[in-house]
């Protein structure tokens, strides 16, 4: 199987970093499987701002370093893809809802990943990409691939 390129939504980094709620489990076994090459994951560029101001509670200074450090850490297995003006100039032009999410489904095309994986139920579907979330793409990996993900106590 080739590896599956994946676009990461910013809430998906947030549920790993943040430890957040039910949902820890299940990014965490993404991300464990991105850190040993089963997965290619990415983030758009414009996300790297966004998630430290969201990280540092609103630019809390205090907690800068602390964010920047657990930034370092997923770089070391998440790729960064670059925000253009061309990406931009699309985002503003979009009628969608959520110009974020206009603009992620047209990054993971132009880089070509396989889908986007996000916990945003109102995430509008592709016909031109694949959306799922943690659990829908470990489902989806066992029925069409049949290979099943699960964490094994050692």
């Amino acid at each position: 199987m080739t590896v599956q390129k994946l676009l990461l939504d910013t809430n998906i980094i947030l549920d790993f970093l943040g430890k957040r709620g039910p949902h820890f489990a299940e990014t965490r076994l993404l991300m464990l499987a991105g850190k040993i090459g089963e997965f290619s994951l990415w983030i758009a560029s414009s996300q790297v701002t966004d998630l430290i101001y969201i990280l540092t509670n609103g630019g809390n200074k205090s907690k800068t370093q602390e964010v920047l450090e657990k930034l370092r850490s997923l770089r070391t297995f998440i790729n960064v893809h670059s925000v253009s003006d061309t990406d931009i100039d699309r985002m503003l032009a979009t009628t969608w809802n959520d110009p974020e999410d206009a603009l992620l489904v047209d990054m993971a095309l132009r880089m070509r990943a396989d889908a986007v994986i996000t916990r945003d139920a109102e995430f509008p579907k592709s016909d031109a990409i694949r959306v799922h979330d943690c659990p829908g793409l470990f489902a989806w990996l066992e029925k069409e691939k049949g290979i099943s993900y699960a964490e094994v106590n050692i």
